[in-house]
């Protein structure tokens, strides 16, 4: 369940997200889902975010390399006022971007996307964002970690479904350019 990031199809992990949220719609998996009664209850959006949440997020702004297996991708994060806007970047130069993506607070709540493809936050901290579902059972979770040297995880997680168990992909996002030690 590799990503790939090549020069012509890199995306960034937020495009990423959306396409394997996509990818666990079948039909097959909706009903993996109704069956696995006993699980945990998923988690939803909420509708009482403020602008004073979106800022704790001044975490996550700059530039940034993760890794993909041994592909590096890079991504740029800025936070402007009630928004998120997130920035796929060709390659190491940072000078092209090849995609960008808008989290919005509208209505106390965080997120991107339409119907089925969204995805909004159902926690913010100083410290991590977690974004679930707006429909449940339809898409991963994902969360974005603050670790304490100053990089952070973007965590990606499935669900269990009739065809596959629950699993689980990290990706570690450092600065970019690297800063002197």
């Amino acid at each position: 369940m590799g990503l790939m990031f090549t020069r012509s199809y890199r995306a960034s992990i937020v495009i990423a997200l959306f396409v394997f949220a996509a990818c666990t719609n079948n039909e097959a998996s909706r009903e993996g889902q109704k069956n696995k009664a006993d699980g945990p209850p998923q988690a939803t959006p909420s509708k009482a975010f403020t602008a004073a949440d979106v800022a704790k997020l001044k975490w996550i702004e700059g530039t940034w390399r993760g890794m993909d297996g041994e592909k590096p991708f890079f991504e740029r994060y800025r936070i402007e006022e009630t928004a998120m806007v997130v920035e796929g970047l060709t390659d190491e130069t940072v000078s092209k971007v090849e995609s960008t993506d808008r989290f919005e607070l509208k209505d106390g709540e965080f997120g991107k996307g339409e119907g089925e493809k969204r995805s909004a936050a159902s926690a913010i901290t100083a410290d991590y964002i977690q974004f679930v579902p707006a429909v449940p059972g339809r898409g991963n979770n994902f969360r974005f970690e603050r670790q304490a040297d100053g990089t952070w995880n973007a965590i990606l997680e499935w669900p269990a479904t009739a065809e596959k168990p629950a699993r689980q992909k990290v990706y570690k996002m450092e600065p970019w350019p690297p800063r002197n030690k």
